[in-house]
């Protein structure tokens, strides 16, 4: 199989047509991709222009830039590879990682439809005009650096770099890599549409004019709603500032209500207990009016008792006859 892709491609004249044709000698690669994305990224280039431009930023041994460079024989496409490649091969010591990516890639004589710039993202696309002619891209796949600002960067130096409706993919839009996965789902993907995706490969076309057109118009309109809620909340805060101080005063009366009821509920209570006092000294006066009532009612029994004694009725004639006799009578 692998020979037979290997003639395939010294012939140049019949390109691969399906991914499963190549799909052996891709897998001689040794790479990071998840099975199915090296078909993803082969079956993209292939639905790509002829002479589309193909921009890879993180190439390691060569695995996904084979994948999309099996799609690109037998036509003018071609990929841009960036990557530092620094350092020696850990498999092969003897090796750097940037000889065993251009073995992997001149096995399959894959070399005429790639150009390698060896360095960082961020200095090559800075003289991306400088190096290339002022190319534009037809689709990149970005798998270097995973931490967000480093992936945020080659987003932003990479988008004004691409053709209206051209493709960006990224690799591992997965949790345990926050810094790709942050970004898709907090930025990238809202700048592009038709979202595509292979397990953790997220892949997006870059928004036509057109539909650039009716974003912005959708986003004068956002705006618009937005001055108007401003103003409606403007207005609305100066009713509620009116309202709270009227509140305030409601308060202030309230607790001067308050204040006034209490001082009458004081009032009360003092009247109450004066009122208590009073009718206990009123019953006070009612109990010894009674208890003179009483006696004056038992002397009155005693007298009437006395005035029938025998002794009341020698008492009554010597009073009498004192006064017959001419003597004094005494009240005793």
């Amino acid at each position: 199989m692998v020979n037979r892709v290997l003639n395939q491609v010294v012939s140049a004249k019949e390109p691969f047509n399906s991914y499963e044709t190549v799909k052996e000698a891709v897998e001689t690669i040794d790479g990071f991709l998840v099975p199915g994305q090296e078909e993803f990224l082969f079956n993209k280039v292939k639905s790509l222009p002829e002479d589309a431009l193909i921009v890879e930023v993180g190439s390691y041994k060569g695995r996904s830039t084979a994948a999309m460079a099996f799609a690109c024989v037998g036509t003018n496409r071609k990929i841009y590879c960036i990557d530092p490649w620094i350092g020696q091969c850990h498999d092969i010591p003897e090796k750097s990682v940037f000889e065993v990516w251009k073995e992997n890639l001149d096995k399959y004589q894959l070399t005429p439809y790639i150009k390698s710039f060896q360095g960082y993202s961020l200095e090559i696309l800075k003289r991306w005009g400088e190096l290339t002619g002022e190319k534009t891209i037809d689709f990149v796949f970005i798998d270097g650096s995973h931490e967000y600002l480093d992936v945020l960067t080659d987003f932003g130096l990479l988008l004004p770099l691409m053709k209206v409706g051209g493709w960006m993919a990224f690799h591992d839009i997965i949790e345990t890599w926050p810094g790709c996965d942050y970004l898709w789902h907090d930025i990238v993907k809202f700048r592009l549409t038709d979202h595509e995706y292979s397990t953790t490969l997220a892949c997006g076309r870059v928004k036509t004019t057109q539909e650039l057109s009716k974003e912005l118009q959708e986003l004068h309109e956002l705006r618009t709603l937005l001055v108007q809620s401003q103003q409606l909340q403007d207005s609305g805060s100066l009713e509620l500032q009116q309202t709270q101080t009227k509140l305030q005063q409601t308060q202030e009366q309230l607790q001067q209500t308050q204040e006034q009821l209490q001082q009458t509920q004081e009032q009360l209570q003092n009247t109450q207990v004066e009122l208590v006092q009073s009718q206990q000294l009123q019953q006070s006066k009612i109990t010894e009016l009674q208890q003179t009532q009483y006696e004056l009612h038992h002397t009155k029994l005693e007298v009437a008792a006395m005035k029938t004694s025998k002794f009341w009725k020698l008492r009554s004639l010597w009073f009498k006859f004192k006064g017959f006799v001419g003597l004094p009578i005494d009240n005793e």
